[in-house]
């Protein structure tokens, strides 16, 4: 490439670069893209929240919080939530649902049972 081609393509390219890095004075500015908010109408709403209520209070009146009686201390159980073999005493967290007796290793199964109950129960 000769002296002057190659002159002459480093002025158009700075010409290029210098034209670009300058906003246009003649353009208007970009506007920021509108934002646009999606609302669900209150009746829409109201329907959702109707076909989820129904099955949340037959789920929770399902399953009832349970006491172990004195002659069930000592037998021994397995936490159906966690796998873990336990033994029932006074303090163990037990629920009743569809007529059985169900008792819980810890304090944080007994609210994951409770939330879906029919996951842990084998038919």
């Amino acid at each position: 490439m000769s002296k002057t081609v190659h002159s002459a393509f480093c002025v158009l390219i700075l010409s290029a670069l210098a034209a670009s890095a300058q906003p246009d004075q003649q353009s208007a500015p970009a506007a920021a893209p509108a934002q646009v908010e999606v609302k669900k109408a209150p009746a829409a709403k109201k329907a959702a929240k109707a076909k989820k209520a129904p099955a949340a209070k037959k789920i929770a009146a399902a399953v009832e919080d349970y006491q172990p009686q004195a002659s069930e201390f000592g037998v021994k159980a397995k936490c159906p939530v966690s796998g873990d073999e336990l033994t029932v005493a006074a303090d163990t967290l037990a629920v009743k649902y569809k007529g059985k007796i169900f008792y819980f290793c810890c304090a944080a199964c007994a609210p994951a049972f409770k939330a879906t109950p029919d996951k842990f129960v084998k038919p």
